[in-house]
């Protein structure tokens, strides 16, 4: 097997997008990073695994963030993290890649790897009839950031996300993107944000990814998190989009069970490791 290396999002998408694109949703994850990373500029490094011609893994990293693996062969992400140059504060992936490069690197770097969590890959192309409660869903403003902020870095928390992935400043900034980009909604009832959701970009029309589902406490219990999920998958299916997809921590079985009737049926299962 050989490692191939690219330096940015755009030179690694030419090499590797015809591989990605015929698994789109084994490929989900590295794929939104890859676009998010094109669109907002930011420097990024990809790899690819190859044996003879035919790639068996992809990999991709923005600074400071954790490795995202492909689907792919678990043997090749072990001899990735034999080659790889790169600074790591951990690595995602589907799970037995994501073991595979976590074991190797670990022994390579002479660090410790702690599973972060769990998360299941949930896809869905119709969503099932939900309860709407009073309000209305709209796409947030750029005078609700000050109100938005809090919630976004309270929903990193809550879903465990890696911890790179809950700074406060790097959540500022995609938080600032997505509504500049009309990525970001919420659902209104009266003067309250009762909840908030967002989405990122995949390929043309397959695989829109929903991300920072979050009811503040105080109004949970009354559907508006299950309403603001419902009708964004919507609002993306009609938007041209084949199908949606989002990811759920395993450890909360209620929004699991949220998007299960809400019509997302699970995919496949992802694991997060850090290395300290």
């Amino acid at each position: 097997m050989r490692v191939i290396g690219f330096a940015g999002a755009g030179a690694f998408r030419a090499a590797a997008e015809p591989w990605l694109a015929a698994a789109e949703r084994d490929n989900n994850l590295l794929i939104t990073a890859m676009v998010a990373a094109i669109q907002t500029k930011t420097p990024s490094r990809g790899w690819l695994v190859s044996s003879g011609e035919a790639p068996q893994l992809a990999l991709f990293q923005t600074p400071s963030q954790y490795l995202l693996l492909s689907e792919g062969n678990a043997e090749g992400a072990g001899w990735a993290a034999t080659d790889v140059e790169a600074d790591l504060p951990g690595v995602a992936g589907p799970v037995a890649v994501a073991e595979a490069f976590a074991e190797r690197w670990s022994e390579r770097a002479g660090c410790a790897a702690t599973r972060n969590g769990e998360m299941t890959f949930f896809t869905a192309e119709y969503i099932a009839p939900f309860r709407r409660p009073s309000g209305s869903f709209r796409k947030a403003r750029a005078d609700e950031f000050d109100d938005l902020h809090p919630l976004a870095v309270a929903a990193a928390r809550d879903m465990n996300l890696p911890r790179p992935e809950q700074n406060s400043g790097t959540i500022a900034k995609g938080l600032k993107r997505a509504i500049a980009d009309g990525r970001q909604f919420v659902w209104e009832d009266g003067p309250s944000i009762c909840a908030m959701a967002s989405y990122v970009a995949a390929l043309s029309h397959g695989g829109a990814r929903i991300r920072g589902v979050y009811a503040p406490p105080e109004f949970r219990g009354s559907g508006y998190g299950t309403a603001v999920s419902g009708a964004l998958a919507e609002w993306l299916l009609g938007a041209g989009q084949w199908w949606v997809s989002l990811f759920a921590d395993n450890a909360n079985p209620v929004s699991t069970g949220i998007y299960r009737r809400l019509g997302f049926q699970p995919w496949r299962v992802y694991l997060s490791v850090r290395f300290e």
